[in-house]
């Protein structure tokens, strides 16, 4: 990555010329004072790997904190990398119980030694790109807010020492913590290359919408004969606010090209950090499971999506905190709804992964459902703790067996700075007329902050095989069971540290075992999809191939805030929780969120969740009013010029 270099030594003089700033048009719903904060846990990660604090303050006696109001520092991080080398960390806040207004602020303390006299855009300036969702410009400082989770992404390349300050508001306190990244030697933070240097071939690509929202993102899909189901979240485009939330569907017939869609109001608090609307398809059911207003909820359409007559409330109102719903369907079309939610007081809260089973209780002519009947939620796995759910995956074998791929991580409390973050990563699997599952632990990390388990299965009964990946500090991994996981061996790993969000996919063709892996590869730039291909996997067999399926690029030269600061960059980059997969035939589609913005973007924006907008468990309102019917309405072509593109892509 170049780097945006401004002396700071023209910062004062530039002030003194009367260059513009950009004024906030009204203050900020969720400024200082104006809400109860529920953030319970901090940390920094560079990838997934948890950094640790210094043992002491290092940092206090040499940077001027009062400048932004910050008596002191409870917490200090000593980064390190070479002059001019890229880097990444990422800094996260959740909310106990997974809910509540969560936030994050992030300022420029100095450069160089010297003290910044303008606002966050000289973090920008300085060679540092911000990424993440519900960001808004507080001059001196980025309010980064969720509804139970919060985290930005800082990638730099640098030519001078740099100190930053993380804010992080609690119900009566407030945590600061200082971050110098030093010039030094190679550290965590130092991207390293994932290998995949060349483009997948036999790709096809198509580009089905378009937003100019920062709303948008977090697809999910779903495949149908001729029609790819697509759920994410959009917004207004002529709103720089985040309160404008809403579900945004669309489907794509590949025989035709059109493009027709719907959208429903989003009763949640949430910014963009949840991935929690899911989306699945089986013959003419398609379901679209969903959360964000104190309840579970699934829309069930039996005619492809043009209808949705069952729209079923699938939780009770004793629990909070439900989060990360997924939805699959079998091949006897029951439907599975699978989600996290939390138990207990607020205060102290217990998180459990559920699921929510419906069978179809007749069939008509065309052997399509005609109705479902919903059985009582069943708990897969009861932490006992309050911990942070990843996103979790499962998937019905040809037999009605279910296997389902999860994980979470807990932070447990340490004497003095100490953070200690565990992930374990675990597979339940039940037999087909069976009601108890067989849930194991297959792996365990300290000090990692992972993201999405995933799982895929062949055959059925006592001799399904089940593909599991997950992701640790070191890169991906692969698990694999011949024996409906009764036991798992180690079947494949990709150095690739800071991957993340990987999905497997194995399916047979002409007598082979074709298996397809996808994952997010950091860059310096940004996010890529990368693809490990196997043409017929076997267990220590010959080595796959690797592949790219999109590119972070960079164009030098976007406008800057104002006169006096360098020019920025326009950067393309696969969003956060940016693309999904599933199985069509022999082939994998995928969809892809990429997004393309300024490095100086983030000075620009305004307008954190408000008070108007009902966090998750404050109460569960009515059902949102769908406002077109199913997936039917009009969808204006993709505009290339929009900051967000959405892609569908096919693999062969």
């Amino acid at each position: 990555m170049r780097r945006l270099r401004w002396l700071p030594l023209l910062f004062t003089p530039l002030l003194l010329s009367g260059c513009p700033f950009v004024e906030l048009p009204e203050p900020l719903p969720l400024g200082p004072g104006t809400v109860q904060f529920n953030n319970t846990d901090v940390t920094l990660a560079a990838g997934m790997a948890e950094l640790q604090p210094a043992p002491v303050d290092t940092l206090s006696s040499s940077v001027n904190l009062g400048r932004l109001n910050v008596s002191g520092l409870q917490r200090v991080y000593e980064l390190e990398t070479p002059a001019n080398t890229d880097f990444s960390f990422t800094v996260v806040a959740r909310g106990g119980g997974n809910i509540g207004a969560t936030r994050l602020s992030l300022a420029h303390a100095a450069s160089n030694g010297l003290t910044p006299q303008a606002g966050v855009e000289t973090i920008a300036a300085e060679g540092m790109v911000l990424e993440g969702a519900g960001m808004s410009n507080r001059g001196d400082w980025l309010d980064v807010t969720g509804d139970g989770f919060a985290r930005v992404t800082v990638r730099g390349n640098i030519s001078a020492d740099q100190v930053l300050v993380v804010q992080v508001p609690r119900n009566n306190t407030t945590i600061d913590i200082g971050v110098r990244i030093r010039i030094g030697n190679p550290s965590a933070i130092n991207l390293v290359g994932g290998g995949a240097s060349s483009a997948r071939p036999g790709m096809v690509s198509q580009t089905i919408y378009s937003s100019d929202s920062w709303q948008f993102g977090l697809p999910s899909l779903a495949v149908s004969g001729d029609r790819v189901s697509v759920a994410a979240y959009d917004g207004d485009p002529t709103q720089q606010s985040y309160t404008s939330r809403r579900r945004q569907w669309l489907q794509h017939d590949s025989a035709t090209g059109a493009v027709t869609g719907g959208n429903a109001t989003c009763n949640s608090g949430d910014t963009g950090f949840w991935r929690d609307q899911e989306i699945a398809a089986q013959g003419n059911v398609l379901a679209v499971a969903y959360t964000g207003d104190g309840n579970v909820r699934m829309d069930i359409s039996l005619d492809r999506g043009a209808t949705f007559p069952i729209q079923q409330v699938v939780t009770n109102g004793s629990f909070f905190g439900q989060r990360l719903v997924q939805a699959a369907i079998g091949n006897d079309y029951k439907l599975g709804c699978l989600y996290w939610q939390s138990s207990g007081s607020i205060n102290s809260p217990t998180s459990q992964l559920v699921l929510v089973e419906a069978t179809p209780t007749a069939f008509d002519a065309n052997n399509t459902p005609t109705g479902y009947s919903f059985a009582a939620p069943v708990t897969v796995h009861n932490v006992g703790r309050d911990v942070t759910p990843l996103l979790m995956h499962m998937a019905y074998s040809s037999g009605g067996d279910l296997a389902v791929g999860y994980g979470y991580t807990s932070i447990t409390p340490s004497t003095g700075w100490t953070v200690i973050s565990s992930s374990k990563f675990r597979c339940a699997v039940r037999r087909s007329g069976q009601s108890n599952f067989t849930d194991v632990e297959l792996d365990r990390e300290d000090n990692v902050v992972p993201c999405d388990p995933h799982v895929s299965v062949l055959g059925s009964g006592p001799t399904m095989e089940i593909f599991y990946t997950y992701e640790k500090s070191d890169g991906i991994h692969v698990r694999y069971s011949s024996n409906a996981g009764a036991s798992f061996t180690t079947a494949a790993f990709i150095p690739s540290p800071g991957a993340n969000m990987p999905s497997i996919h194995a399916r047979m063709q002409g007598g082979q075992k074709r298996v397809d892996l996808l994952y997010i590869a950091p860059t310096a730039w940004g996010n890529e999809v990368h693809n490990v291909h196997w043409d017929n996997f076997v267990p220590g067999g010959p080595s796959p191939a690797l592949y790219r399926v999109t590119q972070a690029t960079a164009v030098a030269g976007s406008t800057p805030p104002y006169p006096g600061m360098p020019a920025g960059y326009t950067i393309t980059s696969a969003a956060w929780f940016g693309y999904d997969a599933v199985i069509k035939g022999d082939d994998v589609v995928v969809v892809v969120h990429e997004v393309t913005c300024d490095s100086y973007e983030y000075y620009f924006m305004q307008g954190a969740p408000g008070g108007t907008v009902a966090f998750a468990g404050s109460g569960a309102p009515p059902p949102p009013t769908v406002l077109l019917p199913g997936m039917t309405g009009s969808v204006a072509a993709p505009n290339a010029a929009h900051r967000n593109q959405l892609k569908i892509l096919t693999l062969d």
